[in-house]
């Protein structure tokens, strides 16, 4: 479970959270966990799983009177989840899936269920809408302070020994210092933040300067929703970006090494190979710097704005993102 759905169970649910109990946190089950959590187990009625873990899998599946739910951190992956042999609709009774015809129509061609699919999009894409939900893209109220630009790169399955690409770094490293693009940042009064996923083996780029600082990872949500635009490579928080209708940059950095299948474990070098041939689709990706480069220009230059072709892209996602979380724990109440 996310957080912000496990906090608020917590802190605005606490009676719920003591009748439904939920299983969190819990990476690998042995002799004395299983003891330990089995009383706890046997009194389960819901148990949702965010992360896949054999174990959890093989003692929730075959418990008939348990809701096994999987609520996914993201949907960059969904059709890759939903015909996947280990994330096959054989491991959970019900899965949340957001409520996209196109989503739904992968599911069910996976073999899924209709009565199984959770129809609401992410809970945590509640906080996104707090201020000027219509808007398509974040603005700030006092034009005297700086807007930004959220820039978040997600992990590599290293192989044992081996190390990031250094043409990633080499090409992040380009990015910041860019003389142009610094340029128009300090006219136009913005800031550029980046970070990476809290499991990425990367570091800090470059030195923290006026218009460019690094962030911790804990505060991804609040740029999220504070940023007037997102850079990412294959991160779910694409979705993010797209359920608030904000200019997004999509920008594999090490994508044109050509060490990648020496360098990666064989997911992350093949969701790469498939990003760069279109295997996996996501309308608009940069595997060029310079090309990257103009298109950050060119968003600060026309106010943020996007454009009409990448909008109509992300209204074909039909994402909801009002009351999600309220929505997700009524479904629970619910289950018998």
């Amino acid at each position: 479970m996310s957080k912000d759905i496990y906090d608020e169970f917590y802190l605005n649910n606490s009676k719920f959270y003591k009748d439904l109990p939920i299983l969190y946190g819990i990476k690998k089950i042995d002799g004395g966990v299983l003891e330990k959590y089995i009383e706890l187990i046997l009194k389960l009625k819901v148990v949702i799983a965010v992360t896949n873990y054999n174990c959890i899998d093989n003692i929730f599946y075959n418990i008939e009177y348990i809701t096994f739910i999987f609520l996914g951190h993201g949907v960059t992956y969904i059709k890759s989840f939903l015909y996947n042999k280990y994330f096959s609709f054989k491991k959970y009774n019900k899965i949340l899936i957001p409520p996209s015809d196109k989503f739904i129509k992968l599911a069910l061609e996976a073999g899924w269920k209709n009565e199984n699919l959770i129809k609401m999009s992410l809970p945590r894409w509640d906080n996104y809408f707090v201020y000027n939900k219509n808007s398509s893209f974040y603005k700030k109220n006092n034009k005297n302070e700086k807007r930004a630009i959220f820039v978040m790169f997600t992990w590599r399955q290293i192989k044992n020994e081996k190390k990031i690409s250094d043409l990633y770094y080499t090409n992040l490293y380009n990015l910041f210092s860019n003389p142009k693009i610094n340029e128009q940042m300090v006219k136009n009064n913005i800031i550029l933040y980046y970070t990476f996923h809290h499991r990425a083996k990367a570091k800090r780029i470059i030195k923290d300067n006026r218009n460019i600082k690094y962030i911790n990872q804990t505060d991804i949500s609040s740029l999220l929703k504070n940023s007037s635009l997102v850079i990412t490579d294959f991160s779910s928080i694409i979705f993010d970006a797209i359920v608030q209708k904000k200019p997004l940059i999509l920008y594999i950095p090490d994508a044109l090494d050509n060490n990648l299948k020496e360098l990666y474990e064989k997911e992350y070098y093949e969701t790469i190979l498939k990003l760069k041939n279109g295997t996996i689709y996501l309308y608009e990706l940069f595997l060029n710097l310079n090309e990257v480069i103009d298109k950050i220009i060119y968003y600060i230059k026309n106010d943020f704005s996007l454009e009409d072709k990448k909008l109509e892209f992300y209204n074909q996602f039909n994402l909801d993102n009002q009351n999600n979380t309220i929505k997700f724990i009524n479904y629970l109440r619910k289950l018998k």
